[in-house]
């Protein structure tokens, strides 16, 4: 197999396999999962000696947000099914079918504490479709882009110790960026954008993922206790 292209963000790839008439798995509509339903996880725990092997669970619970380490350094939180299939090394980028056998989800991690059994999660299939459809067509996923960095979550316990608004302050702003272009300032905390409050980089990154380069952002921010509306236009992600 080749790699099409790989994407971090969502602990997603596309490999491409030079063959003819295999078996095609039939994806599923994770949107539609109800807590209760059955779901079993395939997959290859501890590797070639276990390969294939299926477990049966239920799903647990919907949209847990995980932080897991990418790389060194540098971290995710991924939005994912939970389930008490068992998923184990090896079970990482198989299947989780439900009852009718379509693929709901792409096992990913679990928590792994001797206090802890049972808690499996998957990346949902309908986001990773999109993912999917971009890698394959760009080979790299498409991202809107503010042009921010050095960026802390301002927690309402910080706010009351250092009399500053809660929401995400700005620790430096790219030159020619996005948001240098719309007159935003290192030290400014945003606290709104499009008039939905933003509490966290969480928030941020939120309305972030449903919107596209080029689209155009009202972004309140606090400046030395005055609130300056900003109207930034989000540019595309380097690759």
């Amino acid at each position: 197999a080749e790699l099409v292209g790989g994407d971090v963000q969502t602990d997603l790839a596309v490999l491409k396999i030079n063959a003819e008439s295999l078996p095609e798995a039939k994806l599923g509509d994770s949107t539609k999962l109800k807590v209760g339903e059955m779901a079993v996880a395939i997959g290859s725990p501890l590797g070639e000696k276990f390969a294939g092997s299926v477990t049966q669970g239920v799903i647990s619970a919907l949209n847990r947000k995980i932080t897991v380490q990418a790389r060194p350094g540098e971290e995710v939180t991924l939005n994912l099914i939970q389930t008490d299939a068992a998923i184990n090394p090896g079970n990482s980028g198989g299947a989780l079918v439900n009852a009718q056998g379509e693929v709901i989800g792409i096992n990913s991690v679990k928590v792994h504490r001797a206090d802890v059994e049972g808690m499996g999660f998957a990346i949902p299939i309908s986001e990773a479709k999109p993912i999917i459809n971009q890698l394959i067509s760009k080979g790299y996923v498409s991202r809107p882009f503010i042009g921010i960095y050095n960026f802390q979550d301002i927690t309402p316990q910080m706010a009351q110790w250092y009399d500053l608004p809660v929401g995400v302050y700005v620790g430096g702003v790219l030159p020619q960026g996005p948001a240098e272009r719309a007159g935003m300032e290192m030290e400014d905390i945003i606290v709104a954008i499009d008039g939905k409050g933003v509490t966290s980089y969480a928030d941020l990154q939120d309305i972030l993922n449903t919107k596209q380069a080029g689209d155009e952002l009202s972004i309140m921010v606090v400046r030395r206790s005055n609130k300056i509306m900003l109207r930034v236009i989000l540019g595309e992600m380097p690759e």
